[in-house]
């Protein structure tokens, strides 16, 4: 298994100024934004064609991440083997089950095991085709 760069995630404090500063300052453009209540998340993907996914994550739920945390998500051939790979390496890795607004399993890593940064798991293609399908 050699996974590969899906997209980054950053957390941080509110959405609308985060968007104002990556979208307009940086010149990202216009973000998909996407909202699960279920997990107390907002997130606003800024799409690539010719590159990396960059998501803002406003949480409010309960999370480890705070503001200026960086979710290094993963992509992985078969998710069920990663899980198990990266387990019998000593990681402790959650399985993060689909939920309504968030039709994706994916595998963590917390920032205890991943050495204070957030590692996320997501089977091939599925995060791009997330965030460039129907609108929330």
């Amino acid at each position: 298994m050699t996974p590969v760069l899906d997209h980054i995630g950053i957390a941080v404090r509110a959405l609308e100024p985060a968007i104002d500063f990556y979208g307009k300052t940086l010149g990202l453009g216009e973000p998909i934004i996407r909202v699960i209540p279920e997990l107390g998340l907002r997130l606003a993907f800024f799409d690539n064609p010719n590159g990396s996914i960059i998501e803002l994550v406003e949480a409010s739920g309960k999370t480890e991440l705070q503001h200026g945390d960086v979710v290094v998500a993963l992509e992985v051939e078969d998710l069920d083997a990663a899980l198990a790979e990266y387990r019998a390496r000593g990681l402790k890795v959650y399985d993060q089950p689909p939920t309504d607004n968030l039709p994706l399993r994916r595998g963590w890593v917390t920032k205890g095991g991943g050495h204070g940064t957030i590692i996320e798991l997501c089977p091939k293609g599925e995060v791009a085709a997330f965030v460039r399908g129907p609108r929330a």
